[in-house]
């Protein structure tokens, strides 16, 4: 179901920019982000940390990053999101304000 979704929304939907698109969060841009005033623990992760963005879209001129979940109902991704977020803009230069997630 994951492909399927993917093309369609890729194939069908103007907003939708990229699919699969890889991202990684370095110590740096850890500490980056929490000399600008982000806090969050990240002691327990081992860095890069990596991923890949199920499905871009740009939307009223913000971006939005969504991550499929199958199961959503018994998964929190709020801090797999929150992590593709900050990678995507540590990658872009663009803030952080500019995505929203989903």
């Amino acid at each position: 179901r994951h492909p399927a979704i993917e093309n369609f929304m890729l194939i069908n939907d103007s907003c939708t920019v990229a699919i699969e698109v890889p991202v990684y969060l370095t110590g740096d841009d850890i500490k980056y982000f929490k000399v600008k005033g982000f806090t969050f623990d990240f002691e327990n992760y081992r860095t890069p940390i990596t991923g890949h963005i199920d499905i871009l879209q740009i939307r009223n001129g913000l971006i939005h990053i969504l991550d499929y979940k199958p199961e959503a109902n018994k998964v929190n991704a709020v801090n797999q999101l929150t992590i593709y977020a900050l990678a995507f803009a540590s990658r872009t230069k663009l803030a952080v304000k500019d995505f929203k997630c989903a």
